[in-house]
């Protein structure tokens, strides 16, 4: 019986965990501005960022997104409420599905230093630093909560209700 509840337990437990990124690797002193401005020093280093899709797209051997970064909350989700960090770009070998990977979705991504590239942000000269990716998360879609004020409730413990 007591083998059976502590299986019972590690079960519950492991079915509550997330699969999260490896971090062990990850320079988490490593900043964007930093990639850019010391990036012959950076190069290499491992780095965990995350941010909101911008643009993205297929390439021959490649997927690109565009990223503007936010800083991450523990789970290494990003905040969206908070000021941006910069920009990013991703590269991940193979193929993404745009559809899902499209503007707006909320991504993390342990990454490798690999390259800084010039680019443009409307009008502006804008120098990214880019990232070979190790590990890509993509996080939910947030749906709003829908409430209904003529549909007050009270319940007690468990209750059961019917809609009409």
């Amino acid at each position: 019986m007591k083998k059976f509840f502590m299986f019972f337990i590690i079960l519950f437990i492991s079915a509550c965990a997330t699969a999260g990124l490896e971090t062990s690797r990850v320079n988490k002193s490593l900043t964007i501005s930093m990639a850019v401005d010391t990036f012959d020093n950076m190069k290499g280093q491992y780095a965990l960022w995350g941010g909101t899709i911008l643009s993205g797209k297929n390439l021959e051997k490649t997927t690109e997104l565009e990223i503007l970064a936010y800083p991450l909350d523990d789970y290494a989700e990003p905040i969206k409420d908070t000021r941006s960090l910069g920009r990013f770009i991703l590269v991940k070998q193979g193929y993404l599905e745009l559809g899902e990977y499209s503007q707006g979705r909320q991504v993390s991504v342990v990454g490798k230093l690999i390259a800084k590239r010039e680019g443009k942000v409307g009008e502006s000269r804008y120098i990214y630093p880019v990232l070979e990716v190790q590990q890509l998360k993509i996080w939910p879609v947030e749906t709003p909560y829908y409430y209904d004020d003529s549909d007050v409730r009270f319940h007690f413990g468990i209750g059961i209700f019917h809609r009409y």
